[in-house]
């Protein structure tokens, strides 16, 4: 009998264990929005003076889900970057449309042609007129380098926004091999 109890209590502790755990995951891998009015998140970032972390990701990409479960979501939760850029996810095979900088109704599609998006995932890194500030960041290949990779493009972005420097061309970017 004392046997079947302590494997019930066993049981039990890992349901709860695990459940926890899980339910912690959700929280994080909740936290980047898909975004769908562009127009009204740049209204908020021309008035706040950020700088736009836009991964452009397919439904079924696991270096997507990498990305926006292990760098991106831990980045919104953190609260560290609140105060320099807006992170947010675009799914470019979705044929719901979106509201462009400009207010024009697109495809997410179109968005990610404009910026010569052609991988998942791709990290473009936009001013408030959706304008490239940083080099396009495409792949994910170790996220133990990632980060700083990541954080480098930030600096760089928050940096020419704020010095007001030309745009960046949509052909320049950096690669990783997946």
């Amino acid at each position: 009998y004392e046997a079947k109890l302590y494997m019930k209590l066993f049981i039990s502790c890992l349901v709860f264990i695990f459940s926890t755990g899980l339910s912690n995951a959700s929280e994080v891998s909740s936290a980047l929005l898909e975004e769908s009015d562009f127009q009204a998140l740049s209204a908020k970032m021309e008035k706040q003076s950020l700088g736009l972390v836009l991964m452009l990701h397919a439904e079924h990409c696991p270096y997507c889900a990498l990305m926006e479960n292990e760098i991106l979501s831990p980045m919104v939760v953190s609260g560290d970057y609140d105060n320099r850029v807006v992170i947010r996810k675009l799914q470019i095979d979705d044929a719901r449309d979106v509201k462009d900088f400009d207010g024009s109704i697109v495809k997410p599609s179109d968005i990610s042609d404009r910026y010569g998006a052609t991988l998942t995932p791709t990290l473009i890194f936009l001013d408030y007129r959706g304008k490239k500030k940083a080099e396009t960041m495409v792949g994910i290949n170790t996220i133990d380098y990632f980060g700083v990779y990541l954080d480098e493009a930030i600096d760089k972005l928050v940096g020419n926004i704020k010095t007001g420097l030309a745009d960046i061309s949509k052909s320049s970017s950096k690669t990783s091999t997946n």
